[in-house]
């Protein structure tokens, strides 16, 4: 049986330990990013592609067109809601869009249809309240 009394130290040596402890923390903070990504439906880099816009995205932009990234995510929207009719996220997501650009009457009927797919559902509450908000403010 060892002496209690020892000094020697136990347990392994920090040359040892501190590359496992920073290996598992990489590899749990790609593991958490991995989930994130697949549970907000996020992708591509962070930063973007790396790439500058093309002529005829920046045409479409000074012509006063939405960019063709909105284009896309409007059109992926749409292709979510006409495959899931109740999907909440996307209604959601979709009517944010308009609320943006002031499309009061295109998002109302959305966060409607999201709050009756989802009543729980605190974003289209909060996009419902502040779209008819807005929408009583444009008309006075």
């Amino acid at each position: 049986m060892p002496d209690p009394s020892s000094t020697q130290p136990r347990g392994l040596p920090p040359r040892i330990y501190v590359p496992i402890v920073a290996v598992i923390a990489v590899l749990f903070l790609g593991t958490l990013a991995y989930f994130v990504s697949i549970g907000f439906g996020v992708s591509g880099a962070v930063f973007g592609n790396g790439r500058a816009p093309s002529a005829a995205t920046n045409a479409q932009n000074v012509q006063g067109g939405p960019p063709a990234p909105v284009m896309q995510e409007l059109a992926t929207l749409r292709a979510r809601i006409a495959a899931h009719p109740n999907d909440d996220v996307a209604l959601t997501s979709l009517a944010d869009n308009f609320l943006a650009v002031g499309k009061f009457e295109d998002a109302i009927p959305l966060y409607q249809r999201a709050l009756k797919a989802n009543p729980g559902n605190v974003a289209a509450k909060t996009g419902l309240a502040e779209a008819r908000s807005e929408q009583a403010q444009a008309n006075q």
